[in-house]
């Protein structure tokens, strides 16, 4: 009897060992589906992480070509008010006093005596040769002839509406310019230039604004 009962004992050890080894087996069985769940679970918050991720290198590489394109707009002045004029002549000084042929009237550019004009209003004309040196100082020159009264007034009111320099200059030089038609007066800046048959503000103070200091030596 007692060996009948041990040997019911040792089957019943080897069924339950038989079932422990194979436990291991069916939970990795199991276990499986969870671990690929986990894993495209994971995948799926990584990638979200770097579709919210900020493209920092585009737009650093965005802001660098705006800022390269208002650079290379400012340079060249599109779009400015004015008539843009070629010239030539920056650095060419020949001796103060030589005469000196313009392809335009008043001139906006080339070869210039050494000295420039004061800045101001002057109550005589002033050279062509002194105030083109004026306008490779980045300054404007408003020449006028016998306009009225009121514009006048306006025009030789106008340095003292402008902000002043690093040098605590204001760069325009106002004078009379029989050259041009009666009735009108000129605003030029190296290269540029605009013609007025009557006093406007705006357009006057956008001119101004569009091309003091552009050209060409930041000196006084």
């Amino acid at each position: 009897m007692s060996r009948k009962r041990s040997g019911r004992a040792k089957t019943a050890n080897r069924g339950t060992a038989n079932a422990g080894a194979a436990n291991p087996a069916e939970a990795a069985k199991a276990a499986g589906p969870r671990r690929n769940a986990d894993t495209r679970q994971r995948g799926a918050r990584a990638r979200g992480r770097r579709g919210r991720q900020i493209p920092w290198v585009g737009i650093v590489l965005l802001a660098g070509a705006l800022a390269a394109g208002f650079l290379v707009i400012r340079s060249l002045e599109l779009g400015a008010p004015g008539e843009r004029v070629a010239t030539s002549g920056v650095g060419q000084h020949p001796t103060e006093g030589t005469p000196i042929k313009y392809d335009s009237t008043p001139p906006v550019g080339g070869p210039h005596w050494p000295a420039p004009a004061p800045w101001g209003v002057s109550a005589t004309t002033i050279p062509d040769e002194r105030v083109v040196h004026n306008l490779e100082h980045g300054g404007i020159a408003v020449s006028y002839n016998a306009i009225p009264a009121d514009d006048l007034a306006r025009l030789k009111a106008l340095p003292g509406t402008l902000p002043r320099d690093r040098f605590n200059a204001v760069k325009v030089v106002i004078h009379p310019y029989d050259k041009i038609p009666p009735g009108t007066f000129v605003l030029t800046a190296w290269g540029w230039r605009e013609r007025f048959t009557a006093y406007d503000d705006a357009k006057v103070r956008a001119f101004i604004d569009a091309h003091i200091e552009r050209c060409c030596e930041s000196v006084p």
